[in-house]
């Protein structure tokens, strides 16, 4: 896994937006967020199967708001949307937080299961001083 490049990615982008409101924090997040939507591919739509690819593109658009776009795309199995549940926080569980917490991080995500292919793309408005 290049997790740790995709974090350098991320955080060189951020770093190339000038007048952030709290650049460390966003990029965390993002960071964060963009870890669990990758370590969900692996696990569920490739079943911890080696050889399994992820294709990333990095977007920043300076539209009204700014925003930072990961788009992530594999050939793995696709997301059952009807079999997922929120996970139960009055509950302790071991696993099911991550589709939650990247949609508490991130402004949108958004999922669309093609033939052969599966696309997540998750969003983040840039705060930006004077804006």
């Amino acid at each position: 896994m290049y997790l740790h490049l995709l974090s350098d990615c991320i955080a060189a982008m951020v770093r190339r937006v000038d007048g952030l409101l709290d650049a460390e924090t966003l990029c965390y997040n993002v960071q964060l967020a963009v870890h669990e939507t990758c370590a969900n591919i692996i696990h569920h739509a490739y079943g911890d199967s080696a050889g399994g690819r992820i294709e990333v593109l990095l977007t920043v658009q300076f539209a009204q708001p700014p925003c930072l776009t990961i788009d992530l795309y594999d050939t793995g199995k696709p997301f059952d949307r009807d079999a997922y549940r929120p996970p139960n926080l009055d509950k302790i569980q071991e696993y099911g937080y991550g589709l939650f917490l990247v949609g508490k991080l991130m402004d949108s995500v958004t999922y669309t299961s093609m033939t052969g292919r599966n696309h997540w793309r998750l969003t983040k408005n840039l705060m930006i001083e004077g804006i």
